[in-house]
């Protein structure tokens, strides 16, 4: 059940317009409990900015589906 949810949260990443392609692999690798500093050192960041990276997105997610739901009234 969690693996097809995961699944379905990784399809909606993918698909939103305004996250940029590097934003998706951060959050969906943080959704299969990769660590910070693992993905750090894919991407030669700090732990720390990947960690505001998917802080940012996540705000970013938040204020379309705000957004979509205030349009929808």
């Amino acid at each position: 059940m969690a693996n097809r949810t995961i699944g379905y949260f990784l399809n909606f990443l993918k698909k939103s317009p305004r996250l940029k392609p590097k934003e998706v692999d951060i959050l969906s690798l943080r959704l299969r409990k990769k660590k910070l500093k693992t993905i750090g050192r894919r991407y030669k960041v700090s732990y720390e900015r990947i960690r505001q990276i998917e802080k940012e997105s996540l705000v970013k997610l938040n204020k379309n589906t705000y957004q979509e739901k205030l349009f929808q009234y």
